[in-house]
């Protein structure tokens, strides 16, 4: 994809959503509409698809009873402000296996900054979130990640709205974290951008609803440039899917993916494109279960099929939260589907599921427990990796705006090419703040 492609796409949506604000100014009929929310994937249609982060603690919940009062800038348009510290010890900084283990003390800070302005049913939203991460024994696994991310939020009428965002990234892999690193003396560092848009057509109340996306995304990498300019890609995707309403609470869908990956320079022969076709299932968000299961077939056709044949295969995504209580809720989430290989191995197959239970056992006093396993099979080499990954957290806070909280992971890798396997225990005492 052409960095010219890409701010053509942006224009045109700043420029949509600048004759949406000016038609605004004509009289609105009194309806009650629904912004439609960023859709979460479960499983995304990238190579993140299950890697060993996905089931990494995103760290201890904090309270809903805490304040989250904004600082108003002006009518419409609020800050909200964030700020997250943490100190502990992690076992092995870069995933190694036993007996080459590094051991270090962990230093983390994580600011965020949230602009939000409304206007009559439309959401802007400006937001910067950082994530700084220092092992005093091991100073050059240091981790500096920024993300700047704008997302939109337009309702035309109670039928017609869109949601659309722009995000820039400047992020280091950790050392270890993927195949291609491993031995590395430093993190790999690389830069994003992406641009994302998803229209939907049928009021909430409708029997049916179309929902059609399209994004763009260019990654490229600053540094290990023998090992990473092979990693350069391109992203282009496009999706659709149809909601049917079969009950009050429940619909059945039917989507259809397809994401090109163009790799800039392309040693390891992984251009493809993955196309995807689903059946599934959703209930609404009003429930005490509610969530998405869909399984279909998926394929991946690689332009080189010389080297690396067709794939085609069983593939499934599931998102579920169960709330028996208004203070307890039960998260599932999981799939399966081939990914490109973070390395110059071949396609590997990931399926696997986390399941987490996050409970209030007071106003002031919250917990989380986590368990997940993914099981990586590599084809054509046989290479079958199995890694856990476990967690349990717990939250006091000191102040509606300020928690405290400890937390402990445990992640385990089991590969049948042993200098694959690692075991990791990772300790962490936290202090969230609200301002």
């Amino acid at each position: 994809m052409k960095c010219n492609q890409l701010y053509l796409v942006i224009a045109s949506l700043l420029w949509m959503s600048a004759f949406r604000a000016s038609a605004a100014d004509e009289p609105d009929p009194v309806i009650v509409v629904t912004p439609v929310p960023q859709v979460p994937a479960a499983i995304p249609a990238s190579a993140e698809v299950l890697t060993g982060k996905v089931f990494e603690s995103s760290g201890i919940p904090v309270s809903q009873a805490r304040s989250k009062a904004p600082i108003k800038l002006a009518d419409g348009i609020n800050l909200f402000a964030d700020a997250g510290v943490g100190v502990g010890y992690d076992s092995n900084v870069t995933m190694a296996q036993k007996g080459q283990e590094v051991g270090s003390q962990v230093l983390s800070l994580r600011p965020t900054l949230v602009a939000e302005a409304k206007y009559r049913s439309d959401v802007y939203t400006l937001a910067y979130k950082g994530d700084y991460t220092r092992y005093p024994n091991f100073d050059s696994n240091k981790l500096d990640n920024n993300d700047f991310l704008f997302n939109a939020s337009n309702v035309f009428d109670s039928r017609a709205s869109v949601f659309w965002g722009l995000a820039h990234q400047d992020r280091y892999e950790p050392i270890g974290s993927t195949d291609r690193s491993v031995g590395s003396a430093v993190p790999d560092h690389y830069r994003a951008q992406s641009t994302n848009a998803t229209f939907r057509y049928g009021a909430d109340e409708a029997t049916g609803r179309i929902e059609v996306d399209a994004g763009m995304a260019h990654k490229e990498y600053l540094n290990n440039r023998a090992s990473t300019a092979s990693a350069d890609v391109d992203t282009t995707n496009y999706a659709a899917r149809f909601y049917y309403r079969v009950a009050s609470k429940t619909r059945v869908l039917t989507e259809l993916r397809r994401t090109t990956f163009d790799y800039v320079q392309d040693t390891n022969f992984l251009e493809n494109t993955d196309v995807r076709a689903y059946l599934g299932i959703t209930l609404d968000s009003s429930s005490a279960l509610s969530g998405t299961l869909k399984a279909g077939q998926q394929s991946k056709d690689f332009a080189h099929d010389q080297v690396r044949p067709k794939y085609e295969g069983f593939s499934w995504e599931a998102a579920i939260r169960w709330k028996p209580r208004s203070y307890s809720t039960f998260d599932l989430a999981g799939g399966r589907a081939a990914v490109d290989p973070t390395g110059t191995t071949d396609i590997p197959v990931v399926k696997g599921a986390t399941l987490s239970w996050t409970h209030d056992w007071a106003s002031f006093v919250h917990s989380r427990v986590s368990g997940g396993r993914a099981n990586t099979l590599y084809r054509q080499t046989g290479r079958h990796d199995s890694e856990d990954i476990y967690s349990a957290g717990l939250t006091y806070d000191v102040r509606r705006w300020l928690g405290l909280s400890v937390e402990y992971t445990f992640s385990h890798r089991d590969s049948n090419m042993n200098n694959n396997d690692y075991i990791r225990r990772l300790t962490m005492l936290k202090l969230d703040a609200s301002f």
